[in-house]
Parts: structure tokens; C-alpha cells; sequence
């Protein structure tokens, strides 16, 4: 990781050229020839930063650096590892995501992967805990995203192609003052299936499950950028993303023995687009940014659906959100500095739905034995928000640092206010030493389902959550560096879904959930010097949840005690360079399945009966990666050709358990089958090339 010291020099450098390449040129005689650079502040951001570069190389990501994300400490794929980031002990739903400064979507798609090609992404934050009054809406952790600058060259074309994924990216010069780029890319798993295919099992047996489209994604983004002057910089931003699959169920489907109104078609679809324009004004005490944006997001599910006997059942959810934010970076003097945040979000979202009512939580560990009455109707809600952030950071000493904030938040919908201080404090101990404090409240809205009419309770209140960390850093020599920091945070006001035969079971959620969860996170970390860098991270962690109505106190479903990551990679020559990623973590929690019992609602079919919620743990979870990279030259053109393999040594890592419903034909058959985590071994070839 890069010095304090060095941030400041590399931020910099550009400028300091500038000014020393012209004092130069201008003290020589006018006969002899000299440079002349033209520098712009936008090129300072456009290109990616050494610590979002690493993340790009390591094993296993494929060249993602956000699917990277899962070999930083604190961080757990919550239910398996295709599934969606759980931070220091929060739920994935705790989470928020900014790209350049903006609301997205969502940054993951369904399959693995994050939306973005990998030649755009600048930088890269994490904020585990603690993260300061220009966030709101989240009591787990924030992913800051930054897009970088299109470069001012002539237009180029790379493309890449891998097993799994195939892109294209364009970026250029249009005019003096402005540069753009744009990308697209497309999965490559409909290559894998064909139409009408009905997948088999490990044992070579027909599933029960038919292709009717194969598993989809794919994903655009671009940026166009006007350098208006000096001070002023104006950006166009545009994302989208879509997942898709769709798939037919019979009778041989373990879905279907389940819960057979999942028989027949079934099909699924999300999607988003967004449209952000940005101005940035520089000057010479302060930095304003202003964002105007556009979101549309939606999802709907099909299932049930069978030619002659019914039309099947969905849910659909409409978003759309009109975003409007603000940021003033001023520098008073020396020693004082303050930012004001101000933001506000306009948010329409419509929930259609012919379904059954479920209602659960992830206290829940079987959604589908919480069935209620089928249910249809439609449902239209605004969902408005707005804040405002002022932080003041004071350089009290040269030792000593502080940042003092607050929030004011307001909820339109459930019409509640909120005063959320946040406090850092950095004292340095020497040039390379750092303790770090932080404390925060912070809150967020209930997810839709839980407050919108009839399927929800709309007087549920925000959760809450109070942040306390407490950590050292060490810079040493040759560019090895050391860190240690421990956290602590409280939850409250959580849902709970009340049970069908409570008093008050007509509101069918209710805040009587309180949550806990602490650890130590430790990191061990080298730059690039001798040709090699890389890092090992240790972490230990506690995650609970309280059920207050039933004062009964289980782990989280996402626990995860203990988890290491060792990340190594080493430039070989001028041509090769490789590395690997070595992952081992705590199994998962899981409920076990103590009985069988008759379904119910359909004669000759059964469900599981469970035992104390996420009592048993899985088997150890270990992984290697492992990737080389060689340059080289297709038809006279620069490329790259990228050599992965996935799970090395072929390690069967369990997910979850689910009764064998293949084997099951009384209450006397208790049969478990074992799922795996994702796959055994899975090797992949690509190549990029640029001209």
C-alpha cells in the first residue's frame, strides 16, 4: 500500500511536471527546441490505481477486481460463493453501492461476476465500518466505485474473450477537450446449453430440469467527458445490466417434489439502466461536485406456468429513482477543512404480484415451509429520501487528526427522522504508524417487501446500527506494510416475521429483532518490489441475531468465524507473469434436517422437518486459484493471453443440505443430499487483444 507521503507525490506528480517542464523550457534560448506538455486535470483519475490493479491480477476473479472483493478481510460470500458479499458480520442487504459518486442498481450480477469491464474501473473502496456522513441508507458496508477518465488518445479498440464472458471496449479523443469511452459485454453460458436440454445430475440421471433459456447476462457502460477549462469538468455517465435464465420443471425435478406449484416453466429477469451527468468544479479552496442521475430498475419472476392447467404465478418490481446530490470540499486553512453533503432521492417503486404470501426473514430457514394464501394485487409506493452531511476535519496537531460529522436523514414513506453522528480520530505515532478510532450511527429503510400494504407491514421502523472500530497500521521497509483493526456493532430494530398463530399475526412482521457482531480483522500486505507483491489476511468474527418476542439468541446464518486469504503473484520475465489465491473460511451455518413430515397442501409429497436454526456447521471450506498471464502478438496486434484455473485441486465444498426428495417416499425416509459450492475444478482460457 502506498504512504501517505507517496499518495501525495503520486496525486501530484502530473502537475509538478508541468510546472518544472515550462520553467525549464523557458529559460533556454528560443533556438533551441523544447516540450511543451499539456496536461488536463482529468487525466490525474484516468488511469487505475495500483491497489484496484491488484485486485484486477489476482487468481480466481477473473480479471474482476470487484468479484476480487471476497480476499479482503471481512468479507464472506453469504450462502455460498457465487452469492452476494456479507461485511463484518451485516446482512448483504446492509450494503449500498456508488459508482462515480451516483446510486447503482446492483454491481453483481446473478452468475458471478461484477457489471464492469475491467479497463474502466479507476479505483476501488471498501468501507467496512465507520465510513463518514457522505453515506446514507446502509448499516453494513459501502462499495465505492470509481470509474476513471477517459484517456485523451487516439480511439483504440480492445477486445476480450474468455471461457465465460466476451467484451468490447472503445475509448478516444472526440474533440480538444473531450473523451469517451464505452463498453460492452456478453456471458458466454448460453454456448453451454442447448434449447430444450434436460440437465443431469452428478449420477448421470435426468434432473428434471429443461433448458428453455440458458443462464444470461450482459452488461454496458459508458462515460463522456468535457474538459470545460480548468476548473470545470462536465460527465456523462451510463450503466445497464440484465440477468436472465428461464427453465421448465417436470415432475423428476427436486423443486417440484418440494413444492409442486413450481412445476412447469418458470422464468427470471432483472435488469437496470441509469443515466448520471456530473459537474465538478475546482478551485483554489474548494471542490464542488453536483449529480443529477436517473435509475430504472426492475425484476420479475415467473413460475408454475403449464400450457393446459394454469397460467402460473409471478412477482414483479418496478423502480424508478431520481437522484440529486451535491458535495462542497472546503479548505478553510491548514488545519480546517469542511464538507458539506446534501443529497435527495425521488423513488417510485411498483410491486405487482399473483403469488403466495410468504413471510420470513433470514431468521427463517426455510422460506418455503412459510406459505401462507395465494395472494394477487398491485401496489404503488413513493419511497422518498433525502439528507444532509456536514463533517469538519481538524489537523489539531501534526500527531493529531479528527473528523467530526453528522447526519440528518428523513424518510418521506415511513416519515422518520434521523441525527447520525460520525467521529474518526488518527493519531500518528510516527511517519509510518497510525491508530485509527471510529464511531457512527446509521440507519436504513426496511427492504419493499416488508413495509409495502398487504404483503408487508408499512409500520415497520428504519434499523438502526452503532459502529465502533478501533485499528493500527505500520508501514515498513521495502515496502511491506501491516495492519490490525477490531470492531464492534450493534443492530436493532430488525424484522421479524411473527408466526401464523400469534395475536397479532395480521400485521405479519414486526422490529423484534436486535443483532450483534465483532471481530478482529488483521492484514499482511507487500507492494510490488522485486518483480512480486501480494498480501495475507486473517480474520476472526462473531455475527448473532436476538429474536426479542421469543428471547432466543442463534449465530447468523452468515457467520463465519474464521477466514484466510494468501495472495501471491510474480512477473516471471518480460512476458509471463502468474500467481495464486489460496481461500479457507469457517463451513457455513446451517439448520439440520432432523425429520420428514407429509406436505400439506399435495398428497405423496413431504417436506423437511429442521432443528435448532443454524446450529451445525459445514465442513471446512478451502480453495486454490491460480492464473498466468503472456504477452503477446495476434496478427501484428498487442494482446494478452490469460491462463485460470479455478479450484485446483478439485475440493467439494458444501453449501447446504436439502432432504433427497428422489429417495423420499414416507416420514420414515430420512434421506440428506448434499449441495456443493459452485464447482469442482473449472479452467478458463482467454485472450484480449487491442488495435
Amino acid at each position: 500500500m502506498l504512504s501517505h507521503a507517496q499518495k501525495r507525490i503520486f496525486i501530484l506528480s502530473p502537475i509538478m511536471m508541468c510546472i518544472v517542464l515550462t520553467t525549464h523550457a523557458e529559460d533556454k534560448p528560443n533556438n533551441i527546441e523544447h516540450i511543451e506538455v499539456h496536461y488536463k486535470r482529468s487525466s490525474i483519475t484516468s488511469s487505475i490505481t495500483e491497489d484496484t490493479e491488484k485486485l484486477v491480477e489476482m487468481p480466481g476473479a477473473m480479471g474482476d477486481p470487484l468479484r476480487a472483493v471476497y480476499a479482503l478481510p471481512g468479507v464472506v460470500a453469504a450462502g455460498g460463493s457465487m452469492s452476494a458479499p456479507a461485511v463484518r458480520g451485516s446482512s448483504p442487504s446492509d450494503n449500498i453501492f456508488e459508482v462515480d459518486y451516483m446510486p447503482a442498481g446492483y454491481i453483481f450480477h446473478d452468475f458471478g461476476s461484477s457489471i464492469f469491464n475491467r479497463h474502466i474501473i479507476q479505483d476501488f473502496q471498501l468501507y467496512s465500518a465507520g465510513y463518514g456522513a457522505a453515506y446514507s441508507d446502509a448499516t453494513g458496508a459501502v462499495f465505492d466505485v470509481t470509474l476513471r477518465n477517459p484517456k485523451y488518445q487516439p480511439i483504440t479498440t480492445t477486445v476480450d474473450f474468455t471461457m465465460f464472458n466476451a467484451g468490447i471496449f472503445f475509448e478516444g479523443q472526440a474533440t480538444e477537450n473531450t473523451a469517451f469511452y464505452f463498453s460492452a459485454r456478453k456471458s458466454t453460458l448460453p454456448l453451454f446449453f442447448s434449447e430444450g436440454e434436460e440437465l443431469e445430475d452428478d449420477d448421470g440421471e435426468k434432473n428434471g430440469i429443461v433448458v428453455n433459456d440458458a443462464p444470461d447476462d450482459h452488461d454496458y457502460q459508458g462515460k463522456w467527458l468535457w474538459d470545460i477549462n480548468n476548473n470545470n469538468t462536465l460527465t456523462l455517465n451510463f450503466t445497464g445490466a440484465e440477468d436472465s435464465a428461464a427453465a421448465g420443471f417436470n415432475e423428476r425435478a427436486e423443486l417440484a417434489k418440494k413444492t409442486p406449484e413450481f412445476q412447469g416453466d418458470a422464468r427470471f429477469i432483472r435488469d437496470f439502466n441509469s443515466q448520471n451527468l456530473l459537474w465538478d468544479h475546482y478551485s483554489k479552496n474548494y471542490h464542488l461536485r453536483v449529480g443529477v442521475g436517473v435509475l430504472e430498475h426492475s425484476e420479475r419472476l415467473e413460475y408454475g406456468k403449464q400450457a393446459t392447467l394454469t397460467t402460473g404465478y409471478f412477482e414483479q418490481a418496478n423502480e424508478q429513482r431520481h437522484s440529486y446530490k451535491a458535495q462542497l470540499n472546503y479548505l478553510i486553512n491548514q488545519t480546517h477543512r469542511v464538507i458539506t453533503d446534501f443529497a435527495y432521492f425521488d423513488n417510485q417503486t411498483t410491486y405487482k404480484y399473483d403469488t403466495f404470501q410468504y413471510v420470513c426473514t433470514e431468521l427463517d430457514p426455510d422460506c418455503d415451509l412459510k406459505k401462507g394464501e395465494r395472494i394477487n394485487g398491485q401496489q404503488q409506493v413513493g419511497i422518498d429520501s433525502g439528507f444532509i452531511g456536514v463533517t469538519h476535519v481538524w489537523q489539531v496537531t501534526d500527531k493529531l487528526q479528527s473528523e467530526l460529522g453528522v447526519q440528518l436523514q428523513h424518510n418521506d414513506y415511513t416519515d422518520e427522522h434521523f441525527t447520525a453522528p460520525r467521529v474518526a480520530i488518527n493519531y500518528y505515532l510516527s511517519d509510518n504508524e497510525t491508530i485509527t478510532a471510529k464511531y457512527g450511527q446509521y440507519n436504513r429503510m426496511q427492504d419493499v417487501d416488508y413495509i409495502i400494504p398487504q404483503v408487508g407491514n408499512p409500520k415497520l421502523k428504519s434499523q438502526t446500527s452503532d459502529h465502533f472500530t478501533l485499528g493500527f497500521e505500520q508501514q515498513l521497509v521495502n515496502e511491506w506494510s501491516w495492519s490490525i483493526e477490531g470492531y464492534y456493532k450493534t443492530m436493532a430494530d430488525l424484522p421479524l416475521a411473527i408466526d401464523s398463530g400469534a395475536n397479532d399475526a395480521n400485521l405479519l412482521y414486526s422490529n423484534q429483532v436486535e443483532g450483534k457482531a465483532y471481530g478482529v480483522d488483521l492484514l499482511l500486505s507487500k507492494n510490488k518490489t522485486d518483480n512480486w507483491y501480494g498480501w495475507i489476511a486473517l480474520s476472526y468474527a462473531k455475527s448473532e441475531r436476538t429474536d426479542t418476542r421469543n428471547h432466543v439468541t442463534r449465530d447468523y446464518y452468515a457467520d463465519t468465524p474464521l477466514v484466510f486469504n494468501a495472495v501471491f503473484h510474480y512477473e516471471i520475465n518480460e512476458l509471463w507473469e502468474g500467481g495464486f489465491n489460496f481461500t479457507a473460511r469457517s463451513g457455513q451455518a446451517y439448520t439440520p434436517i432432523v425429520g420428514v413430515k407429509e406436505n400439506p397442501d399435495y398428497v405423496d409429497h413431504y417436506l423437511p422437518v429442521y432443528g435448532e436454526p443454524f446450529s451445525k456447521r459445514h465442513d471446512l471450506y478451502h480453495r486454490l486459484d491460480i492464473r498466468f498471464e503472456r504477452k503477446t502478438q495476434l496478427l501484428g496486434l498487442d494482446g494478452k493471453l490469460i491462463f485460470e484455473l479455478m479450484n485446483a485441486y478439485g475440493q467439494k465444498n458444501i453449501s447446504y443440505i436439502d432432504l433427497d426428495y428422489k429417495k423420499v417416499k414416507s416420514v420414515d425416509d430420512l434421506y440428506i443430499k448434499e449441495e456443493e459450492d459452485d464447482f469442482e475444478i473449472r479452467p478458463s482460457i482467454g485472450f484480449s487483444v487491442t488495435f
